[in-house]
């Protein structure tokens, strides 16, 4: 029998996470995709009572900067995070009768018995954020993502309404609620 490695949870911690559409598929390039992942995201939020710190929602994947409740370990929040937003994504793929990226999520299914489309990979990267310095860290390449030559979405990360970064840079609110980090950066 073989066993699955999973980090230790710690409801104490903040976790740096990064989460991949499967295959890397640019799923989310449009703004009403986008806001399927914003609205799941927030979901969480409000249902969990997880905090969120940070978060970027990029063309294929997301990073987030999460805090879970005891009763509600990260494990469990990803999962129905990721069920969450692929159960929205594939509603709002037939309400438009886009039978071609449907057919996409099909054919990345890898279990047909167990699922019939497929939007995320199975894993997602979690790092526990250890010290203040580490999270500024993780914070910035959160907010400067989207400004990377590869995506080239913004030239400066406040401008980029996917992410958080208007929260801390303009002191505006973001898309949806977010948590300030600042007790953690002292």
């Amino acid at each position: 029998m073989t066993t699955r490695w999973r980090p230790v949870f710690d409801p104490a911690c903040l976790y740096f996470v990064t989460t991949t559409t499967a295959n890397r598929r640019q799923l989310f390039r449009s703004e009403s995709a986008k806001r399927l992942v914003t609205d799941s995201l927030d979901c969480m939020r409000l249902r969990r009572r997880l905090k969120l710190y940070a978060f970027v929602i990029m063309p294929n994947h997301v990073h987030l900067i999460i805090q879970c409740r005891a009763r509600d370990p990260l494990g469990a929040v990803m999962r129905d995070f990721k069920k969450h937003t692929a159960d929205r994504l594939v509603r709002y793929h037939r309400a438009r009768s886009d039978h071609r990226e449907l057919q996409r999520l099909v054919r990345a299914v890898q279990r047909p018995n167990k699922q019939q489309h497929k939007v995320w990979e199975d894993n997602y990267l979690a790092k526990a954020v250890w010290s203040a310095w580490f999270l500024l860290q993780k914070m910035e390449y959160v907010h400067y993502n989207p400004c990377q030559p590869y995506w080239n979405l913004t030239a400066a990360p406040e401008d980029y309404v996917w992410s958080s970064a208007r929260f801390y840079y303009l002191e505006e609110p973001a898309v949806i609620p977010v948590d300030h980090a600042g007790p953690y950066l002292l």
